[in-house]
């Protein structure tokens, strides 16, 4: 990824997870959330990727093309490692804007972090042409890439993707080990996978929103419930859910199985 000088309780176990290939927008029907009491920090911004671009298909938190698509239309950031965290910044909303030039809007808008920006100092923000566009007034576009580095005011605020959250198996998966990463989490907290010992399942992160799922040798025999924990950076803990009969035996890499819950 290349930074440019010049020129982002537990529901009833009768809540089912269903299976697909592809993401349905059906279940992904944002909510406005109310943020208007957090504070904004100062950074700087930058963009990459192409002028209306998503930024990066690849990017370290493996979303791929999900992110030029609804709800995220192309409006990403790659961070910094104070906020991508080794990945547990994966999925996290933050509101950004930008008032010390007349090309800003000085309007805030909302982009999720699908990438890490290694290059980049800890709080710095290298949002793809889209949303570096998007806090530009209409018509100054242009004059704000040309700047290529702009003063960013920004606060996390809390995500609101709908009602279901996307699992997909990821291509390392194996059939005594799966790799499964998560994407379109409620909530201004990081999420974390746990599960319950009488499953006799390993669970760890990996990096980026990728966690791994192992047996201990033995085939992985789904379904299983997955346990999603909110865990602040401050250490304090959230909301806790339970994500039922996720997967199915059949599974296949590439597949994308979503829930019928979400925080």
């Amino acid at each position: 990824m290349k930074v440019h000088t010049f020129n982002l309780v537990v529901l009833c176990s009768m809540l089912l997870s269903t299976t697909c290939y592809c993401i349905n927008p059906k279940f992904f029907n944002p909510s406005k959330v109310p943020n208007d009491e957090k504070p904004w920090d100062q950074t700087q911004a930058t963009w990459y990727g192409t002028p209306d671009g998503a930024g990066s298909d690849s990017g370290a938190c493996s979303y791929g093309k999900t992110v030029e698509s609804p709800p995220i239309s192309k409006l990403t950031a790659a961070v910094g490692h104070y906020i991508f965290r080794q990945g547990y910044g994966c999925g996290a909303c933050y509101e950004v804007k930008c008032t010390d030039n007349a090309a800003c809007s000085g309007k805030p808008v909302t982009v999720v972090v699908s990438d890490e920006c290694p290059s980049c100092s800890g709080y710095h923000f290298n949002l793809s042409g889209a949303a570096f566009a998007s806090i530009a007034n209409p018509g100054q576009q242009d004059i704000l890439r040309k700047l290529g580095q702009v003063n960013l005011q920004y606060r996390r605020v809390s995500c609101s993707f709908g009602r279901s959250i996307a699992f997909r198996m990821g291509e390392n998966s194996e059939p005594n080990k799966l790799e499964v990463s998560m994407e379109y989490v409620n909530g201004d907290a990081d999420i974390h996978i746990e599960n319950g010992p009488e499953q006799g399942l390993e669970i760890s992160h990996v990096w980026g929103a990728t966690w791994s799922v192992f047996a201990g040798g033995y085939a992985i025999q789904p379904p299983f419930n997955f346990t999603l924990v909110q865990r602040y950076p401050d250490g304090t803990k959230g909301k806790t859910i339970l994500v039922p009969n996720i997967f199915t035996q059949d599974w296949k890499i590439g597949q994308v199985y979503q829930s019928t819950i979400n925080f």
